[in-house]
């Protein structure tokens, strides 16, 4: 029987929350003193989904020395999610009013809110990035203004899918983003979950939580602190072998499928882990150590059984451990183990030592062959700084006397923040501890890892995924008995490594009707299993508008996944304006009623109906004998529009711009952007008379120099004049 150590050294800020103020446009000065007077959030099971609200109430009492003479500013929320999230829902209470969020092109919605001296200055705006390396997306919120003695609500929704365990599904609530390190944050939150059946949170005193029969839901109310986490777990929708729901609009047909892989024997060696965590927050960029904790626990899950055995000890202000001696990996265990050191903070300094001494006591009562996996971001090892030198060594070759006959050592360097250096006799470079650590696994026949060259993800799953009881690849066939399925995708967050016994979950669209035959594959190494069955009328589950938005949240998903080509930006762009969720392309923002800001509702509800886009960017215009786009039916006195033709264009466009009547004799600016946000090229131009303006461009730069091909986007600003069109440059 093997035994594993693991030791986890690792840090940063980059998981945390902020909520802060600044003056309007100056925010490098920043209070964090800001007060979240109020936090509720509203879960509705979806299938393999969950629809999440976050409502939010904060307010900024103007003490504070940075701020006391001020009367109003900006208000900013920072927050990560995890990048299978996709916000549908932004909206913003202003006094009594509910006001829903317009999603438009993230160049033209920044550039409303950063108006700060214009009349049509927009209150709240909502960007995202694209996922960084570990899978986490960040997120802002700007609002303005917060005024003395005025609480500001804001609420925003998004689609979250599950994880999957052996009979529950899981998920890990927005607590991190309502906590900061910085700033006070939310002090407690109401979780209201729409079910009949109570949900189990885990991590949190909320008591047995009490049933609203006329909201249908159960609501609990918890106590909030940094570095707290907490879990809800409710039964899994599969009855039987499979959850088939669907849902039909405006001939467009969606479902959502779960079903369990094939099932197999298999013959294992059962296998023992002692986690050792060692958590030193300044050394490691772009990983933060909580989510580090969040990912092992949830690679556990999915790739241990309960033949294997696990232990826990975390360096915390103290050394503490998950249980006195090994335990069964059982969802239970697990849960126990993990419970006991998630909620606490990690200290800026490293017990790398002190936790192999305890490890090296631990085992030494244990008997069989054992395998550390150290994961260490520790830089203040007492060594010379020579790359090979004999002190390292020496101290190696006591780390593994330490240990107990036949260990092996696996090590992954997590430190990331030092410059590698050269090593002459290596004629390469290193890392800080490189030798020191290759010396220690060469020695036991273990594995060295860096996070500098893979990510947390993998790592983790060729840690602990056996090829030998986890499915490498699955597939879902699914045909229908008139008809075919199509744009399938797989929400399984543990892409290539498939546990035997949880549930594998698809989204997809169709046409056609049933019965369905479903046949799963499962495939191993050497190996392929197979079952079918068929799923008649009588058992499909009815679905809702969130199941189609499901769909195109994890469509775009995949598509930020690949390269970012033209046609795919182009394809994110249209989903992403269609449907309502945002990309780093888009950004929601809230609009003041009752101004213009370049678009007109009623103009764009009108082209809704008749199945146009009434941007411009994709209709079919052609001009008029004139040479000018007909704007026949544009009678509206402040109608504006800027459209272009030929577009796509080849050598050069042309701008039909549309200006209000009312509009005074003044500089208009119109500017072509990349997709990166970067200006190309700028043209400053002044009404001359009438409403129609034409403008040439010739696809070159500000210096003269052929633009590439691409995708642009032209926007036009004036006073109370907001507009942007996409140009599509080919050659």
């Amino acid at each position: 029987m093997r035994r594993i150590i693991i030791i986890l050294l690792m840090v940063s800020t980059a998981f945390a929350a902020d909520f802060c103020v600044y003056e309007a446009n100056y925010p490098n000065v920043k209070d964090y003193n800001v007060r979240v007077d109020a936090a509720d959030l509203t879960i509705i099971p979806r299938g393999a989904f969950l629809e999440m609200t976050i409502e939010l109430t904060v307010s900024y009492d103007f003490n504070s020395w940075y701020f006391k003479n001020y009367d109003e500013l900006e208000f900013m929320w920072e927050f990560t999610l995890p990048d299978q999230a996709s916000i549908t829902g932004f909206w913003l209470w202003q006094e009594d009013s509910l006001l829903q969020a317009t999603l438009m092109d993230k160049w033209t919605a920044e550039l409303l809110f950063s108006e700060v001296s214009s009349p049509v200055r927009n209150p709240a705006l909502l960007t995202r990035s694209f996922a960084d390396r570990e899978g986490q997306v960040h997120y802002n919120v700007r609002l303005y203004p917060v005024t003395r003695a005025v609480k500001r609500t804001f609420k925003l929704e998004y689609l979250l899918p599950a994880r999957p365990t052996n009979e529950t599904l899981r998920v890990w609530l927005p607590i991190t983003q309502l906590t900061s390190r910085l700033s006070p944050g939310a002090r407690e939150l109401k979780i209201h979950f729409k079910s009949s059946e109570p949900p189990e949170l885990l991590g949190a005193d909320a008591g047995s939580g009490s049933f609203n029969p006329a909201a249908g839901c159960w609501d609990y109310t918890i106590r909030l602190d940094y570095d707290m986490f907490v879990e809800l777990i409710y039964p899994t929708p599969i009855e039987g072998k499979h959850f088939f729901s669907t849902f039909e609009k405006n001939g467009e047909a969606y479902y959502q499928l779960a079903v369990y892989p094939p099932e197999q024997e298999v013959q294992r060696t059962p296998r023992n882990f002692l986690i050792l965590v060692d958590f030193n927050r300044f050394n490691t960029k772009g990983l933060d150590g909580e989510l580090v904790l969040m990912l092992l626990k949830e690679t556990m899950q999915q790739a241990l059984t309960e033949h294997d055995s696990v232990n826990i000890l975390v360096a915390f202000d103290e050394l503490v451990w998950g249980a006195a001696e090994f335990r069964a990996c059982t969802e239970e265990n697990l849960d126990t183990l993990f419970q006991k050191v998630l909620q606490r903070s990690f200290p800026s300094y490293s017990n790398f030592q002190a936790l192999i001494s305890s490890a090296a006591a631990f085992l030494q009562s244990k008997k069989g062959p054992v395998d550390l996996l150290l994961f260490s971001n520790t830089d203040e090892i007492a060594l010379p700084y020579q790359l090979i030198d004999s002190g390292r060594e020496e101290l190696a070759a006591q780390i593994v006397a330490m240990m107990p006959a036949g260990t092996r050592i696996h090590i992954v360097d997590l430190e990331n923040q030092s410059s590698l250096l050269y090593s002459s006799q290596e004629s390469q470079y290193l890392a800080q501890l490189q030798t020191f650590y290759a010396y220690m696994c060469n020695k036991t026949g273990g594995n060295l890892f860096f996070l500098r060259y893979h990510a947390l993800k993998n790592i983790l799953s060729a840690l602990f995924y056996e090829h030998i009881t986890h499915y490498q690849e699955i597939e879902v066939q699914t045909r229908f008995a008139s008809g075919y399925a199509w744009g399938k995708h797989l929400l399984a967050l543990h892409q290539g490594y498939y546990p035997l016994h949880f549930p594998v979950m698809q989204i997809g669209r169709f046409q056609g009707a049933l019965p369905l035959e479903i046949t799963v594959l499962g495939k191993t190494r050497l190996d392929k299993f197979s079952d079918q069955f068929t799923i008649t009328a009588s058992e499909v589950i009815p679905g809702d508008e969130k199941l189609a938005l499901a769909w195109h949240g994890n469509h775009i998903h995949e598509l930020l996944q690949n390269r970012q080509t033209n046609a795919t930006i182009m394809e994110i762009m249209d989903t992403s304006l269609n449907h309502g969720i945002v990309t780093p392309y888009t950004s929601f923002i809230v609009l003041r009623p009752d101004q213009e800001h370049g678009y007109d509702p009623l103009q764009i509800a009108q082209n809704k109906e008749s199945g146009s886009s009434g941007r411009g960017e994709y209709d079919n215009e052609v001009p008029s004998s004139t040479g000018v786009l007909d704007h026949t039916g544009a009678e509206d006195a402040t109608f504006c529009e800027v459209r272009a033709y030929p577009n796509p264009f080849n050598i050069s466009v042309t701008l039909d711009l549309l200006l209000p009547e009312l509009i005074a004799s003044e500089d208009l600016t119109l500017t072509i952007y990349n997709m990166l946000g970067q200006k190309i090229r700028e043209f400053r131009m002044e009404k001359q008379g009438g409403r129609s303006m034409l403008l040439r461009w010739d696809g070159r730069d500000e210096h003269g120099q052929p633009a590439g091909s691409g995708v642009y986007l032209a926007v036009l600003r004036g006073s109370g004049i907001y507009r942007s069109t996409k140009l599509v440059l080919m050659k």
